[in-house]
């Protein structure tokens, strides 16, 4: 009989969650969308003061690697996140069309290996779904931030480790 997967709070670890348009259909595929997103992925970061690691936002769907909240669950700050956007959707577009699929993947992130990994997969998205020609093109990711780049909308806080930074390019 196959486990139950449960989400599990207050170890430390990182949460990835990966979150898709509903249908795929790419609600978040027209720029000011995507814009209005990362402002309020930064405004839920403040409101529950958790760290985001990284991050991209893709036109059918999102990625991002955080710390645990301090106030409240990882559940219920990225419910929040999907709320805000769908009402902003929906207001601009005047409707009142599902945006995102019910479930979203939450996946547990540690130790500095798996963290560079995870970073380097999200990073290479906007290249694999040809959206850009190098990930430091796609203004709506961290690979900007680990590039020495000027910072974007979104607050991203690099992971230390007893060996120093985690580093997604190495």
């Amino acid at each position: 009989m196959p486990k139950i997967k449960s989400h599990v709070y207050g170890k430390g670890h990182l949460h990835l969650i990966t979150c898709n348009c509903y249908q795929k259909q790419p609600r978040l595929g027209i720029e000011k969308h995507r814009d209005v997103f990362v402002r309020l992925l930064e405004e839920v970061r403040v409101k529950f003061r958790f760290s985001v690691v990284g991050y991209v936002v893709m036109p059918g769907s999102f990625h991002l690697l955080m710390t645990e909240p301090a106030i409240d669950t990882v559940a219920n700050s990225v419910e929040t996140l999907q709320q805000r956007y769908r009402r902003r959707y929906n207001n601009s577009a005047r409707s009142d069309a599902q945006v995102w699929e019910t479930r979203y993947a939450d996946t547990h992130v540690y130790g500095p290996e798996r963290t560079a990994a995870r970073l380097a997969f999200m990073h290479r998205e906007p290249v694999k779904a040809g959206l850009a020609e190098t990930p430091t093109e796609w203004e709506w990711s961290s690979a900007r931030f680990y590039a020495g780049q000027p910072d974007g909308v979104v607050t991203v806080e690099e992971l230390v480790d007893r060996n120093g930074p985690v580093n997604p390019s190495k």
